[in-house]
C-alpha cells in the first residue's frame, strides 16, 4: 500500500541528504524549474520506454519482456519521487496527504482506452501548475498521475513502494 506521506519524507530526506554531500546541482533560483524537467523528463521517459505512444508497429515489437516492466516502475518511481519533492517545494504538500484517501477510489476507476489522451491532459495540467502556480492545477495533475500509474499502468503498488525505497534510501 502507498503511504504519501512517508514517501513524501523518503524524497525530501533524499534530496537535503544529497544537498548536504553537495550533490545537488541546483540552487534556490532555479530549484523548481530543474524539479519541474525532471518530472517532465520521467513522464517522456515513461512514454518512451512503455511503447505505448510509438508511431511505427516496429517500435512495439521490440520490448524486452525481462527489462520492460523494470523500466517503467523505475519511470514511476522517479515520476512520483520529484512530484513529491516538488509539492514539497511549493508547499503544497497538503495536496499529496490528502489525496491518501483517494487512492482506493482511484484505484477502483476503469483504465483509459486512450493513452495519448491522458499523457497530454497530464502534461497540460503539469504546465498549468508550474506557469500559473497553480495548486489547484497541481490536485488535478497528481491525481491523474495516481490513475494514469496505477490503473491504467496497473503498476503494482507493493513491487512500486518496495523500489521506491531503494531509489530514496541514502544509506
Amino acid at each position: 500500500m502507498l503511504n504519501l506521506e512517508k514517501m513524501m519524507q523518503q524524497s525530501i530526506t533524499r534530496f537535503n541528504y544529497m544537498g548536504q554531500k553537495r550533490e545537488l546541482l541546483i540552487n534556490g533560483n532555479n530549484k523548481k524549474q530543474k524539479i519541474f524537467i525532471k518530472i517532465d523528463t520521467g513522464l517522456s521517459n515513461l512514454a518512451t520506454d512503455s511503447k505505448r505512444f510509438s508511431v511505427y508497429t516496429y517500435e512495439q515489437g521490440q520490448i524486452d519482456p525481462n527489462s520492460y516492466k523494470i523500466a517503467l516502475l523505475d519511470d514511476f518511481v522517479e515520476i512520483l519521487s520529484f512530484t513529491l519533492l516538488y509539492a514539497n517545494i511549493c508547499n503544497w504538500p497538503d495536496v499529496i496527504i490528502d489525496s491518501q484517501k483517494d487512492i482506493d477510489k482511484i484505484a477502483n476507476l476503469k483504465p483509459d482506452s486512450d493513452f495519448n489522451q491522458v499523457y497530454l491532459s497530464i502534461k497540460k495540467m503539469m504546465f498549468n501548475a508550474f506557469y500559473n502556480h497553480s495548486k489547484n492545477d497541481f490536485k488535478f495533475f497528481w491525481k491523474m498521475l495516481l490513475k494514469f500509474i496505477l490503473v491504467d499502468f496497473n503498476a503494482n503498488a507493493d513491487e512500486l513502494v518496495k523500489r521506491f525505497e531503494e531509489f530514496t534510501d541514502i544509506r
